[in-house]
């Protein structure tokens, strides 16, 4: 009788053991997945954030030979340190408000900055939520194993 016990409690021990494991398994996958959606896109967006970037460095500077911008005409800005991304948006929003917004001339130049100030803020809005999810249960658990790393903001905080 009590050997008979034991064995069905043993069972039903492994078989709690084995739902439990399956469990994490699938939601393992399903985390995974999600973080690797997530990091797609931010990735697709840091990657377009940086050619608009390039776009308006060479626009501004080819047309008006902006003295702020002349250091980052020949860099690669996705090489760049985060610092130095700021520095090189601060020159652009100076080399800006040196144009005319008035010239016809100066419209195409205005239209990119118009872009590249909506792709800042998608892009800011994308990596906070990023990086605060990379911070929450369960995902913190998952981040340092996949090796996903928090990214900086180019939003001034004032």
């Amino acid at each position: 009788m009590f050997l008979s016990f034991t064995a069905s409690a043993l069972f039903e021990i492994l078989l709690l053991l084995l739902v439990i494991v399956i469990f994490v398994t699938v939601g393992s996958f399903f985390i995974i997945r999600d973080l690797r959606l997530e990091m797609k896109q931010v990735y697709k967006i840091r990657s377009r954030f940086h050619i608009e970037i390039r776009k308006i460095v060479n626009l501004m500077y080819n047309a008006h030979n902006s003295s702020h911008l002349e250091p980052f005409t020949k860099v690669v800005i996705k090489n760049l340190p985060h610092e130095e991304k700021k520095i090189l948006l601060r020159n652009i929003d100076k080399a800006y408000t040196e144009l005319n917004l008035e010239s016809e001339e100066n419209k195409y130049i205005i239209e990119t900055y118009d872009n590249l100030q909506k792709l800042r803020r998608e892009r800011d809005a994308k990596i906070l939520v990023y990086n605060q999810k990379l911070l929450t249960f369960p995902f913190s658990i998952y981040a340092p194993i996949l090796r996903l790393r928090k990214y900086e903001l180019y939003t001034e905080n004032e």
